[in-house]
């Protein structure tokens, strides 16, 4: 089963949840406010990166930009 991340349109909070395949939210409810409904959003992870030197780049890893605004 796959973990996805919810947002409460009631309360604005985030939560991950595992979920069967494809799981829309309609049918869940929010554990902080219990609205009925969750909205299901995009999950956004963590790289870690080096530079060179063996030292953490402190940006992006491997987008070459100078810096997160450069790659989005």
């Amino acid at each position: 089963m796959p973990i996805y991340e919810f947002k409460c349109p009631g309360c604005g909070k985030r939560l991950e949840m595992l979920s069967s395949m494809g799981e829309k939210g309609n049918g869940l409810v929010c554990p902080a406010c219990g609205h009925a409904g969750l909205a299901r959003v995009f999950s956004t992870f963590a790289t870690g990166g080096r530079s060179e030197g063996g030292k953490s780049s402190g940006g992006c890893a491997g987008c070459g930009g100078k810096g997160c605004a450069t790659c989005h």
